[in-house]
Order: C-alpha cells, then structure tokens, then sequence
C-alpha cells in the first residue's frame, strides 16, 4: 500500500489497483489571487499529477482542500464524498450530480478495497476562511469567501489489517487507535501526548505545514506557525520540533517527513 503526500492536506493512497485522494490540492494560487481575486485550478499540473483516481475524501470545503477536486473529479471519473457545502461547489463546477455524495458526522464508507469511518472534526478559526451557508447563485471563477465550511471530518480507513486515521481536528475527541497517523504539524506537548495516547501509531506523518501559496514547481518551504506569546512572535512551522514532539510522546512511535509527490510504502514504513 503506498501513499503519495501531495502538499498541504493532499494525499494519494494507491491500494493495488484501486486509488483513493483525500484534499487534493495541487494548483496552490498565489497569495495576491486568494484574497485579492479569483482562483483557479491548474488543468495542466493536475493532468501531470493526478494519472487516476477511485474516489476522493473531502475533509472540508475550505479551497485549499476543495479547489482542484471539480476538475480531477472530472478527469478520472472519480466519485467524491464530502459535506453538503462539498457537494454543492461540486455542481457549480459542473461536476456530475451521479459523482457526489453527502457524508455526515459518524457515516460509514464501504468502499471495494477499504472501510472508511467519517469522524466529526473541530477546524481553527482562520481570518478570511468563511464558515456557513453558501452564496447563493455562485458561478465559477471563485473567490476565498465562496469556500465555505459546514461540516468538518476526520477519517479512519482501514484496509486488510492496516489501520490509517486522517486527523483534520485541533480537537482529540472521537480518536480511534490506527498504525498510522497523519495530522497538523503545529500542536502543543500536550496535545500530542493526548492524541497519541488515544491512536497509539506505529508511525505518525505531518501534513499541511507547507506554504500553500508557494507553486510545486519550486522546492517546498514550512508555512508560518500560528502566533504565540514567545519570542520570536512569528515563527515558521520547525518538523524537527514536531518529530521530538511525538518522540516525547512515545518513544516508539516513528515519524515520517514526506517529500512532496514521492511514493512511500507504509507497510515497510511501519
């Protein structure tokens, strides 16, 4: 089984023949078109990205989970499963109504190859990223505000004896036990002590702490950490603290840095 990190939220799962994406998110637009103007999904660099896809796991609606999903959607056929906000931008995008499908906080997925459990998650609040009802009438190109949450999910998929548990919550409620653990890189000691009690991985891999307006085409750069009272004020995310961060949590546990697009073999992770 074998997992591709596709930068920021985005992972690809590859589980024999069949694929499955959670938040693919590969256009990143930059900064000055996210919250001065439109954005738009690179149809180009998702063609050379994303060769196939079964199905696609949306954690929220937010666009830098959502935005290029309408288009590999319709490329490979894949059938997506998100909120009702989800589902909706998926039409605006002309997604066919057949390739949808609403979820709910505690729904179970039985997909051909894997079971996937829907968990409700709590997202931080962030300055420009709307929550709420969409706007009525939206028409494509989009803007930051048309993105809006309703519900938000974490997901456990288990496949054969393997256990994967997508973390998307700055809450540790619902956790379940899996091998492997895939969660925000910015968290306090006893937050990841919490959260690794309660999942007890075998391997733990960060993922949206990359700079989400920076293009793949360039190396990829840490995203700025939330502010604090310490000093400096401002920091950039550091995956070395993350990794002893775990590693005070549990010794055993092992931690993954993934590069961005490069295929891993969990199993031999593990």
């Amino acid at each position: 089984m074998v997992v591709r990190w596709l930068g920021v939220a985005g992972l690809e799962f590859a589980f024999g023949d069949h694929t499955l994406l959670i938040d693919p998110f590969l256009s990143r637009p930059p900064l000055r078109n996210v919250f001065m103007g439109s954005v738009y999904p690179d149809i180009q660099l998702i063609k050379e990205k994303i060769k196939k896809a079964d199905h696609i796991l949306i954690t929220h609606a937010h666009y830098d989970h959502l935005l290029d999903v309408p288009a590999i959607a319709i490329q490979t056929g894949a059938l997506v499963y998100g909120s009702a906000n989800v589902c909706r931008l998926l039409q605006v995008h002309q997604v066919p109504l057949a390739q949808s499908h609403m979820l709910h906080a505690f729904d179970e997925i039985k997909l051909p190859y894997a079971y996937v459990r829907v968990i409700p998650a709590r997202h931080p609040f962030i300055l420009g990223f709307n929550s709420g009802k969409l706007i009525d009438n939206l028409k494509p190109p989009l803007h930051l505000r048309d993105y809006r949450m309703d519900e938000c999910f974490s997901y456990l998929i288990e496949f054969k004896h393997l256990k994967l548990l997508v973390w998307s919550s700055i809450s540790t409620e619902h956790a379940q036990p899996a091998d492997v653990l895939f969660l925000r890189s910015v968290a306090s000691q006893d937050w990841y002590e919490k959260i690794i009690g309660l999942v007890q991985p075998r391997l733990v891999i960060p993922t949206h702490w990359d700079d989400l307006f920076h293009p793949l085409s360039q190396p990829i750069r840490p995203f700025f950490a939330p502010p604090t009272l310490s000093n400096p004020f401002i920091q950039l995310i550091n995956l070395d603290d993350f990794k002893k961060r775990v590693n005070k949590a549990d010794p055993t546990c092992k931690t993954l840095i993934p590069h961005v697009l490069q295929p891993y073999d969990l199993v031999a992770e593990i």
